[in-house]
This record gives structure tokens, sequence and C-alpha cells, in this order.
């Protein structure tokens, strides 16, 4: 028996297309050019970047640490090029905005930064073929 879909058959939700897949070093690469168009838009708008891809052990990491006026902002940053898995701010969970704020005192103890004020943002942006980039920024999630 042929298994070959036929043009009126629905695709298989659990199948995933050779053409849809695109493997961690796409990511990777999306999410450094995501990084870097954040850290552009921040500089933009009168942060001044501090560090980048900071880690902490098997803690984790924060992608963008900088001041903003009086305060010090850990800034996760979550680029997508299409919205298949909705917009990338959805995937920051309450779980991982424990874990930022976690981080964020580490690098503030590290470098000492006690007693500053601490800011979580998230920065999302969509990345779509012949569209510039959709850059949405939030303030103060944790």
């Amino acid at each position: 028996m042929n298994r070959t879909a036929s043009p009126d058959r629905a695709p298989d939700p659990h199948r995933i297309d050779s053409a849809r897949r695109q493997g961690p070093g796409h990511n990777r690469a999306l999410g450094a050019r995501g990084e870097a168009l954040a850290a552009e838009y921040l500089e933009g708008i009168g942060y001044h970047l501090l560090a980048r891809n900071w880690r902490s052990g098997r803690a984790g990491e924060l992608d963008l640490i900088a001041r903003d006026g009086d305060e010090i902002v850990a800034i996760e940053v979550k680029t997508r090029s299409g919205l298949q898995a909705g917009h990338p701010l959805e995937a920051i969970t309450l779980a991982k905005a424990r874990r930022l704020r976690r981080l964020l005192l580490d690098w503030a103890h590290a470098h000492h930064e006690r007693g500053a004020a601490l800011r979580i943002d998230a920065i999302g942006i969509l990345l779509r073929p012949d569209r510039a980039p959709d850059i949405h920024h939030l303030q103060g999630i944790s």
C-alpha cells in the first residue's frame, strides 16, 4: 500500500517537515541576531550595556545586563522568525522570570552592586523575511 499523503488528507500534526526543521544552529544564529538588535535598541533609548551572555555556573545565563538610570536591569531576549509557536514573549514563564531574578541577584553580588535597584525586562523580537524587525519591550516583568 502506498502511504504518500493525498492532497485532501489533513497533515499529521506530529510530523516535522524537513522545511520546518531548523536545528540548533539556526536557533543560535537567530538568538544571536536578536540579542544584537536588542542591545542596539537599548543603547538607542539610553541604556548603558554592562554585560552580554553572563553565566552563573549551572544556574543559567542572563542575555543582557544594562544600567537604566539608577537601576541594574537584566534583559531576557526572545527572538522568533514567525508566530507559529506564539509571540516570543509568551515563552517567558513565571518560573523563568524567577530564575532571571535569582541570576540578577547573583550578578549584582559578583559585581559588588549590593543595594542597587534591580529590574527584569523582556524583549521579544520577530524577524520575518522582507520586514523590519518587530521589537516589543516589557519593563519590570519581575
